[in-house]
């Protein structure tokens, strides 16, 4: 009886100790993590079952030859140290159950009223609560897995990368061009947007904070990524402005561009006009209002203004609500355009006068250009940009995506869903620019006919020029009876009229705005219902342009409002005020001479500065993080195997082929004379100007401002002695805060924390 006696109340004495123990050191037993609660138990259990060893011990043999107040003493002494055994062991057993609850729980205050007998005020706890709010905001993620793909497709889809790479398929070799391209696009691109997807999705930080947890070194990414970003969201968006201009003319009862205007207080029309075409002349001098050359400036267009001002409206529109609304506004913006290019598709593909022309160039393989260096460069760039890749936006989306998530098969579907885009628009653009070429050549063909008859009717030219009759098949009559003349004859008929040449017409075909507003304004005023495919083609145009522009501009909110708390509080005034400071910076793109800036920084500034960032992205993975250690991290977090290839095409092909494209653009600026399509007021004619020494310095300044803060970080770490290499034991953080779906959050990712007042 006393044994037992003792044996309780030892183990009553040592839990009370333990209970005691509790309230002054229980903010210790919270921190402590879940590894060393296990390790805790691990050693009392140990301690636990050697006592229980030493007591089989004392049973055995031994036991029967001991007197009986030995057995007694030493029956005492082991119930004693059996009920400390116990008693630390139910220490450690609530310390862990402490620390469970507060994995559950992580809010301190809830489990400070749990497990202290004091009870705080309201108000206190209220005040608690949001201080902890402030310091721990949740990491909000996307509510379905659609929305996030949907956004991703949204950002792919840019209407100048669709040109672009049209018009790499007419000028470098077809279906050469295209195998380049899909081996850049599995070789370099998918890999690089794998990498960009599992950088942002693993560590769950915005693109300035992600860079300086991965490698200090190159903590400047983030910094030129916002850069780069900014500024071509801004030029970007002066293209939905254009658009929105059209669109407004498009309900009158004849638009605008389909005839010349009338002269004021005349009934003729605009000589400037009828020197020029009619869609030539509404493009340059009513919608841009365009100077002769970049060094003419002059005021903003107040029309152009007011529709620049409209764009950003609509773009405030959409993200303002968040992201539930944002997710409804990209199923119809990215959905409906396709709809449309597909009814433009099967459109055209019936029209069958001159639309053969443009659909024969998807039968050609030029073997020869499979050793052009420059196609397989241009295949790379155009694979760079149609991926989106070193904007920014990628990392920030990802950012926002379940740890779980297996990115590489998202970038996989990105690469399909930009193959399947460009295999629907390709033809697309083809049969229209056929049929344009055609139309076009068969109406010069007849306009020389009738030049040269009045001509030979003056005495100007000489009889045997006398051109034959036109109705079965102009452009081949014409062209063969043209060739059919003496050389002197010929060059007297061309001195007196332009060629006639479809394939130099269908040739013009150029990566620029002019192509879409000038050419295919033409070919839909030929259809037969024109005002009704006119307003789905300025549709579809302006929905994949707005998706566009509201994947940059959600990266650059996302990104200000994970780097800055206070970008938090106040998220819709953040949105409104990167808004109409970006309208600001737009207007010097709706100058007189800003189509000349927009030619200026698409076509020559923006390749060096993105190439650069991606080269800095891979060597920070690859090589300063380590591509195994990165792959090992992201099988942990997945639980299945990754394609081991990824590590040597991250350290190896990828860094050698950007450095490559990088060279590659740089002695093109150098060595050729950068030359823009501008309008000549005097002759009514578009001419190729040479941009003036002055806009080459000013790319060259842009683009050393932007990527300054890498060369800056290097120079800080160096000058500390931080190793570039990071070290073993550092990881990439699974997260920044408390996960909570949109679903589950009461405001949503736009909208980013915002603690309650």
């Amino acid at each position: 009886m006393r044994s037992s006696k003792e044996s309780e109340d030892a183990f009553f004495l040592a839990k009370s100790r333990a209970s005691a123990s509790d309230r002054p050191e229980e903010s210790s037993l919270v921190k402590t993590s879940g590894s060393s609660l296990d390790k805790n138990v691990s050693i009392e259990t140990t301690k636990l079952s050697e006592m229980d060893s030493n007591l089989l011990v004392w049973e055995d043999g031994t036991l029967a030859t001991w007197s009986t107040s030995a057995w007694i003493a030493q029956a005492q002494v082991s119930e004693s140290r059996v009920a400390k055994a116990q008693a630390w062991e139910t220490l450690a057993l609530e310390a862990q159950a402490r620390g469970a609850l507060q994995f559950n729980k992580p809010s301190t205050t809830e489990y400070s009223m749990e497990t202290t007998p004091k009870q705080e005020s309201p108000i206190e706890l209220n005040k608690t609560s949001k201080e902890n709010s402030n310091v721990f905001p949740p990491w909000l993620l996307w509510s379905s897995k659609a929305e996030y793909i949907l956004a991703l497709m949204g950002y792919l889809v840019m209407p100048s990368g669709l040109l672009r790479f049209v018009t790499c398929w007419v000028h470098k070799g077809s279906w050469s061009f295209f195998i380049a391209y899909l081996l850049m696009l599995f070789g370099l691109g998918i890999p690089l947007l794998f990498l960009e997807m599992a950088v942002g999705q693993r560590a769950q930080q915005s693109s300035i904070d992600l860079w300086k947890t991965l490698s200090p070194w190159f903590g400047g990414l983030g910094y030129s990524m916002v850069m780069v970003c900014l500024i071509t969201n801004t030029y970007l968006n002066v293209f939905n402005s254009w658009i929105l201009f059209y669109m407004s003319h498009i309900f009158h009862f004849v638009v605008p561009w389909d005839r010349c205007p009338l002269q004021k207080n005349s009934s003729d029309f605009d000589p400037e006009c009828e020197q020029a075409t009619s869609y030539t002349y509404f493009w340059y001098r009513q919608t841009l209002k365009a100077s002769d050359s970049i060094e003419d400036g002059g005021q903003p267009s107040f029309n152009l203004a007011m529709f620049l001002f409209l764009a950003w409206c609509l773009i405030c529109v959409f993200m303002v609500n968040g992201i539930k609304s944002l997710g409804k506004v990209l199923c119809v913006l990215l959905q409906v355009p396709y709809f449309i290019i597909i009814c433009f598709l099967v459109r055209t593909l019936s029209m069958g006068n001159g639309i053969g022309y443009g659909l024969n160039y998807l039968l050609i393989l030029e073997v020869a250009r499979i050793s052009d260096l420059t196609m397989w460069c241009q295949a790379g760039i155009q694979v760079l940009f149609d991926i989106g890749l070193g904007f920014g936006p990628v990392i920030s989306l990802s950012s926002h995506m379940s740890d779980f998530n297996n990115c590489l098969k998202d970038a996989f579907l990105m690469g399909l869903f930009k193959i399947v885009t460009l295999l629907i628009t390709t033809p697309f653009f083809l049969s229209i620019l056929g049929f344009w070429a055609t139309i076009t050549t068969h109406h010069c063909c007849k306009k020389n006919t009738n030049k040269l008859l009045m001509l030979i009717a003056q005495g100007i030219l000489p009889p045997e020029v006398e051109p034959p009759d036109l109705n079965d098949d102009p452009i081949s009559i014409y062209n063969s009876w043209l060739n059919s003349l003496p050389p002197p004859l010929r060059s007297a008929v061309l001195s007196m009229v332009p060629e006639c040449n479809i394939q130099k017409q269908f040739m013009r075909i150029e990566d620029s705005p002019r192509f879409l507003f000038l050419i295919f304004t033409e070919v839909i005023s030929l259809l037969p219902g024109s005002a009704f495919w006119t307003v789905l083609f300025f549709l579809a145009l302006l929905g994949l342009g707005l998706c566009t522009n509201l994947m940059y501009m959600l990266g650059n909110i996302l990104t200000l409002q994970d780097t800055f708390p206070f970008c938090r509080r106040q998220p819709r005034l953040l949105t409104v005020g990167v808004s109409m400071t970006t309208f600001l910076c737009g207007l010097i793109f709706i100058q007189p001479s800003g189509i000349y800036y927009f030619s200026l920084l698409s076509e020559y500034w923006v390749a060096v500065p993105i190439i650069t960032i991606i080269l800095c992205e891979t060597l920070a993975v690859a090589w300063a993080y380590g591509a195994k250690r990165f792959l090992a991290d992201m099988m942990a977090l997945l639980s299945r195997p990754i394609f081991p290839g990824c590590s040597w095409l991250w350290r190896y092909v990828s860094p050698v082929v950007l450095l490559g494209l990088l060279l590659f653009i740089c002695i093109y600026l150098v060595q050729g004379p950068l030359v823009y399509m501008a309008w000549d007021s005097s002759t009514s004619k578009e001419v190729v100007r040479y941009f003036p020494m002055w806009s080459l310095m000013l790319i060259a300044g842009l683009s050393a401002v932007v990527l300054m803060p890498i060369p800056a970080y290097f120079a800080y770490c160096l000058n500390l002695g931080i190793p570039f290499r990071s070290a073993p034991s550092c990881k990439l953080p699974l997260g920044s805060g408390q996960l909570l779906t949109t679903k589950e959050a009461s405001k949503d990712i736009l909208q980013g924390y915002k603690p309650e007042s």
